[in-house]
């Protein structure tokens, strides 16, 4: 995936605009340099959001309107191995993070089928592969802005750049893996449905130094849009349906996107 992920972003321009996020209705797709934001503040960063291929959910005023997130992923045509790569690599993820899922509930003496019912059926899963440029020190080095992730698993793998950091309570520290080794973090929907027992710790990238690229390959694995935990667990307070925690981060995210399809939701 990492090979891949570097032969992706060495795509000529045109070939990459031709995916742009900004032709998916979905947000999948190409995000250049700058065009994702967190804190508010644009992102040194170029990646590939992609999900499960998807058909477009019918959808009609008064529906949820995360239903619209449902739709079909954009593909470069002129490296189709990264299609079946990627599809392949979140298939084999998945059971690794629904295992970690499970362990973590037994941890917090939670059944470790507590939220299997989110993921029964279309879970929420999504991947970026992520591009880092270098930046010298008078530029923002905002590789990625502090953020805590929205959902419940991620799992990164990384090149040997590093650059990614963790709040460990005393301030940040670097996260140092190996290339290939798998990076777990949990997210905010994860830690509110433990009552709190799960942290959802806050992180960021510091882009590598002028000269230098760093690759990632994010996955994510989070229930389906329309799952609410009900009745929530021991310790948790009641959620609302997750399909509208994601609405709003990519919105967010992504305003450009967001002004093209989505108008009626953030005028």
């Amino acid at each position: 995936m990492l090979a891949l992920a570097q032969r992706f972003f060495t795509l000529p321009p045109d070939k990459l605009a031709a995916i742009d996020m900004i032709h998916s209705p979905y947000f999948r797709g190409y995000s250049p340099v700058g065009s994702e934001r967190t804190l508010g503040r644009p992102d040194l960063r170029e990646q590939l959001d992609v999900g499960p291929e998807d058909e477009p959910q019918a959808w009609a005023p008064g529906d949820p309107p995360y239903l619209r997130l449902h739709g079909p992923n954009l593909w470069p045509a002129t490296l189709p191995e990264l299609r079946p790569a990627i599809l392949g690599w979140m298939n084999a993820l998945q059971s690794v993070a629904a295992r970690l899922l499970a362990a973590v509930n037994e941890s917090g003496g939670l059944p470790r089928d507590t939220f299997a019912a989110g993921f029964d059926r279309r879970p929420h899963e999504r991947l970026k592969i992520i591009r880092y440029p270098g930046a010298d020190e008078t530029s923002s080095r905002q590789g990625v802005g502090e953020h805590r992730d929205s959902g419940f698993v991620t799992l990164i793998v990384q090149d040997e750049t590093g650059g990614l950091e963790v709040d460990d309570g005393s301030g940040f520290v670097e996260v140092r893996a190996a290339r290939g080794e798998l990076i777990a973090v949990l997210g905010r929907t994860f830690a509110a449905a433990t009552g709190g027992f799960v942290n959802a710790a806050a992180h960021r990238v510091v882009s590598p130094p002028a000269g230098r690229r760093r690759v990632s390959v994010a996955y994510f694995f989070n229930p389906r849009l329309d799952y609410a935990i009900d009745p929530p667990p021991a310790r948790a307070e009641r959620q609302p349906e997750y399909g509208y925690e994601v609405l709003e981060v990519v919105l967010r995210s992504h305003p450009h996107v967001a002004e093209r399809y989505f108008a009626d939701l953030i005028a």
